[in-house]
């Protein structure tokens, strides 16, 4: 299982200064594609328009981007909920309550996988930028390897080279 990454601010890890740097700019790319609000894409009733309203304002980083998952993760909550109220009041000893304990379970999976969905909010644009990061720095260096090479004069091979043709 991977690790969760951290953002800049809440690194231990040491690093370079190139790596800092590079990683602050990649943070602030990814930041900056989170400045817009999620909006429904699914028809909601006001319940489910609550609750969307409530997981958006939750976490500043979701954008529109994360809008379908969103919508889809509210709608799963909201069958989940009803379809446990109904549970609740059948009978236990009821023929339907079955089928419905096994729609539960279903929705249960549904929301697991849209939450998951929006693991990208939360954790893995962190670790996007970390990426970002680390590719930036590695063209760097890639770009001082194939640049010129300037060879330096040592001053005692000069010096040494000088006496050697004086004699």
């Amino acid at each position: 299982m991977a690790r969760p990454t951290k953002s800049l601010e809440n690194m231990t890890r040491n690093l370079t200064k190139e790596q800092r740097k590079q990683r602050e700019i990649a943070e602030n790319e990814v930041k900056a594609l989170g400045k817009s609000n999620p909006e429904p894409v699914t028809a909601m009733n006001e319940v489910e328009l609550q609750i969307f309203e409530k997981y958006a304002n939750l976490n500043d980083s979701f954008n529109e981007f994360d809008s379908t998952s969103l919508s889809l993760l509210v709608n799963s909550l909201y069958q989940y909920n009803e379809l446990n109220r109904a549970i609740k009041e059948l009978d236990i000893f009821d023929d339907r309550r079955a089928g419905l304990v096994r729609q539960v379970a279903t929705y249960d999976k549904a929301v697991q996988q849209h939450a998951s969905a929006l693991s990208l909010s939360l954790t893995q644009r962190l670790r996007m930028a970390n990426d970002m990061a680390k590719i930036a720095i590695e063209e760097k260096k890639l770009a001082n390897m194939e640049a010129p090479q300037v060879q330096e004069v040592n001053p005692l091979l000069a010096v040494l080279e000088a006496t050697k043709n004086v004699k």
